[in-house]
């Protein structure tokens, strides 16, 4: 049986435009209800949620002639993607401006390698809540629409890759920390020293926050 466009239309709450003042206005207001836009061929919905305010993604339900339902897809929402804007800049100002009237590799190494390090993580950290937020919001779709997943792939978190991935960063993020205290701090580099704690301790408490939480699967065909 296929989905119809009525079905997913009882998904929102409440209409409106999907456009950035909207986002913006969505976060600063922490409205936590279903919404979205209802246009001719496709219907675009998205919903706020608790632990991640800001990192949540917008879904395009894609319907055909017949307004049936033949492709669900997904994207970060506006004000996401200045987040992400925001973060590359304010880590570039940081960490490059003290050097760049003086700038030589050798002599600046330790803060070339921290800035990547730094920048590494919190990309990967964006993506890692993006992903769980969409997997968790997809279930309920999912759910509500009474919808059967075809050539469904497995997203459990200890995957031989994700546990390797997880070997890696975990002990970089502790020696983030470590540096930070032993070594930035007594040097009076202190920016540089609460910039590293904070975003390798986000990591660490992101990511096993998330394997603490339900696990949940997607892909981006559906049938009914």
């Amino acid at each position: 049986m296929e989905i119809t466009k009525k079905e997913v239309e009882k998904l929102i709450e409440l209409e409106e435009e999907n456009t950035f003042s909207k986002h913006l206005k969505n976060v600063i207001n922490r409205d936590f209800r279903k919404k979205g836009k209802i246009s001719s061929n496709e219907i675009k919905f998205w919903k706020q949620d608790f632990w991640s305010k800001t990192i949540y993604p917008v879904f395009t339900f894609e319907f055909n002639n017949d307004n049936h339902l033949i492709n669900i897809s997904d994207k970060i929402n506006p004000i996401g993607k200045i987040l992400n804007i925001i973060i590359f800049l304010s880590y570039s100002i940081l960490f490059l401006i003290p050097i760049i009237n003086d700038f030589e590799i050798l002599k600046n190494w330790r803060f070339i390698s921290i800035f990547v390090v730094i920048l590494a993580l919190s990309i990967i950290l964006i993506k890692s809540v993006y992903k769980f937020e969409k997997q968790n919001q997809l279930e309920y779709i999912v759910e509500f629409l009474d919808l059967e997943i075809l050539n469904e792939k497995s997203k459990k978190e200890w995957t031989l890759i994700k546990m390797l991935t997880r070997v890696l960063i975990y002990p970089i993020c502790i020696g983030l920390i470590i540096l930070a205290i032993s070594t930035l701090f007594p040097d009076g580099e202190i920016k540089l020293g609460l910039v590293s704690i904070t975003i390798a301790g986000a990591y660490l408490f992101t990511d096993l926050t998330i394997l603490l939480r339900k696990k949940t699967t997607g892909n981006n065909v559906y049938k009914k």
